[in-house]
């Protein structure tokens, strides 16, 4: 029994970040030669649940922020809103709608979630100071 307690208090942490979410993703888009540069920089939403502990909350934002990072590629996510909002969560697959319908409302599930809005950017070269002359 303690072993079961124990692997379950090591597996907690991992398995709470994974309830971030893309809700929408537009990934960046070259021109079709180079000299064009990027046709759209794309950018998206996220969202991950703010309910349960403060540690589990704070690995589903690094999750979510994780994911925009993987949405932009090789351009910087810059943060453009972030708001809360009570969304549903639906706990059955399509082969289970004719069975939970007759339920009714009892199987939606509302929870509040944090949305993220992002936009993709070029990432601004460093601008590293032009030597100067010693005073003659």
């Amino acid at each position: 029994m303690h072993r079961l307690a124990l692997s379950l208090l090591v597996l907690l942490p991992l398995f709470s970040g994974c309830v971030a979410e893309i809700v929408e993703k537009k990934k960046p888009r070259k021109g079709p030669i180079p000299e064009v540069g990027y046709i759209d920089t794309g950018g998206g939403e996220v969202k991950y649940s703010i309910e349960g502990w403060p540690l589990w909350v704070k690995a589903r934002r690094r999750t979510a922020l994780r994911r925009m990072r993987r949405v932009c590629g090789k351009l910087k996510a810059v943060i453009t809103d972030e708001f809360t909002r009570q969304d549903v969560e639906v706990p059955y697959s399509g082969e289970d709608v004719k069975d939970n319908l007759a339920k009714g409302m009892k199987h939606y599930t509302v929870a509040p979630f944090e949305h993220i809005v992002f936009d993709c950017v070029l990432r601004e070269p460093s601008a590293a100071p032009a030597p100067q002359e010693p005073p003659k």
